[in-house]
């Protein structure tokens, strides 16, 4: 169920992140709900679910958005892994440590796939300003805070028994009253 409710998440992102996103005015800015989702993915999945869905992502990054097939899928994969091996050995989960690893994981994913695709051809098809750059990243480290109680909000609905999260719940004891 939580693996299910994420995919769809993560597919609405994608698809809000390339498509109506990108039709916003440049000083507006892009915000990047995608990252955030995977830095939370991290955090609190576990490894092997946690990683599909972080390849599934990027892949489909890949296809609407990437130059090169593979940038976004390597960059998105090694930011997942340095989290959670992160995670494992430090406190990562606390709320006030988001905005720093969700800005950090913004520039560690951008430089990487603008330093390859510059290897990669003689001219980088994504241009690097700082302007641009900066502003993203300020744009994501307000939206961290949110987003990841957005998401543990929708974690603890997955958790509830399902009983306790149906609109028709079946009524516990005996409903049967005898007449006498």
């Amino acid at each position: 169920m939580k693996i299910t409710l994420f995919f769809f998440l993560g597919i609405l992102f994608l698809t809000l992140q390339t498509t109506v996103f990108q039709a916003l005015p440049v000083w507006f800015g892009i915000p990047d709900l995608l990252l955030l989702l995977i830095v939370f993915l991290s955090l609190h999945f576990k490894p092997g679910s946690g990683a599909v869905l972080t390849l599934l992502f990027s892949l489909g990054l890949e296809v609407f958005s990437g130059y090169f097939l593979g940038l976004y899928a390597i960059a998105y994969l090694l930011v997942f892994s340095i989290i959670k091996w992160l995670s494992t050995h430090f406190a990562l989960k606390d709320m006030n440590q988001q905005p720093a690893i969700a800005s950090l994981s913004f520039l560690f994913v951008n430089a990487f796939v603008y330093l390859s695709s510059l290897m990669l051809s003689d001219a980088s098809p994504n241009p690097w300003g700082w302007g641009a750059i900066l502003q993203r990243v300020l744009i994501v480290t307000i939206l961290s805070i949110p987003a990841s109680l957005a998401f543990l909000s929708m974690m603890r609905w997955c958790d509830k028994k399902r009983s306790k999260r149906s609109f028709f719940r079946q009524k516990r004891g005996n409903t049967y009253k005898a007449r006498g």
